[in-house]
């Protein structure tokens, strides 16, 4: 470990403190989790002032239930913008639609974009494939209304991060499959791409961090009840064909136990003819994009990857920032 950066060996610290979290009744748990990363989005995550707070919005799914969106447009743009749809992590178990508020404003931000966060449901309640139906529906909904709230359905991109990563990549697939909205590009932070538990990183010593094994073991079990086949491609999309699917940013981290399955799935993506970004971050382990990105160069650096991204899928200008941390089109 002596090689991770002082920051993140800090949050390593603050998380091992906090490991019995993992026995708390769920309720609680998600609380305090959610509690945690509110907490530290706020502390450690960029500010974007020339985003305001986000509008709250809700939609009926087919099934009748509603789905809550958090909507972040950039502030001084009238004209129709594209539409990033986010899908929160949390082991498909925590976290909510409501805990990345300041990354999703930089995002909005840096490509002039309206970010749409999703607040699917959480297994063990809602299992396997019922928080995947939720972000599906979300992103549907999105392309066919988005000029309700400013964007523009056409220029539609998705993403997450660790079991929201798995959910954009997923969602890509079956919006190839089922003749869905066109999506222009996906963003796979650290994806959970792979639910047999086979990737050999899932049982490394030295990935044990942040999202530990017994985490790993407690989340699977939760989303994916006895019966259901991991291999399934919409529970894990790295055994998909994946040919005909959009544009991906894939970020992986050294010490991440999802790292080989997120580095296998960029890899499969290449092979199969779609364009790919990857880049695989040393001595960074699980969620280091958006826990640190005020304090590690390594976070703020893959965010912008994304932004460039976004811009090129979108063709918007990018963003840069002015000494006096305004936002200027360069």
């Amino acid at each position: 470990m002596s090689n991770i950066p002082l920051p993140v060996q800090l949050l390593i610290g603050i998380t091992k403190l906090g490991a019995e979290r993992t026995s708390l009744p769920l309720d609680e748990r998600r609380r305090s989790s959610n509690r945690f990363m509110k907490f530290m989005d706020s502390f450690a995550g960029l500010k974007s002032p020339a985003v305001p707070e986000p509008e709250n919005s809700s939609f009926t799914s087919k099934a009748g239930h509603e789905i809550a969106l958090r909507i972040f447009r950039p502030a001084g743009i009238n004209r129709p913008l594209p539409v990033w749809v986010y899908f929160h992590g949390g082991g498909f178990t925590i976290g909510s639609y409501d805990v990345r508020d300041n990354f999703c404003k930089r995002i909005a931000d840096q490509t002039s974009c309206v970010v749409v966060s999703v607040q699917y449901r959480l297994a063990p309640e809602h299992p396997f494939p019922e928080g995947l139906q939720d972000c599906y529906e979300a992103t549907c909904w999105v392309s066919e209304n988005a000029h309700t709230f400013g964007g523009d359905g056409s220029k539609l991109a998705v993403g997450g991060e660790s079991a929201g990563g798995n959910f954009a990549a997923v969602v890509s697939l079956m919006a190839r499959d089922k003749n869905g909205p066109q999506i222009l590009h996906q963003t796979l932070l650290y994806p959970a791409v792979d639910c047999s538990g086979s990737a050999p990183s899932r049982r490394e010593e030295d990935t044990d961090y942040l999202l530990t094994q017994n985490m790993l073991k407690q989340f699977g079990e939760a989303y994916l009840p006895a019966g259901v086949n991991r291999k399934e491609p919409y529970c894990s999309p790295v055994f998909a064909d994946l040919t005909g699917l959009p544009p991906a940013v894939v970020i992986t981290a050294e010490h991440d136990p999802l790292r080989d399955e997120g580095n296998r799935y960029a890899e499969k993506l290449k092979k199969a003819g779609v364009p790919v970004v990857h880049k695989e971050y040393p001595d960074m382990i699980h969620d280091f994009v958006l826990m640190m990105p005020r304090f590690l160069k390594e976070s703020r650096e893959a965010i912008d990857t994304v932004n460039k991204a976004l811009c090129l899928a979108f063709k918007e200008q990018p963003i840069a920032r002015t000494k006096q941390n305004k936002s200027v089109q360069v």
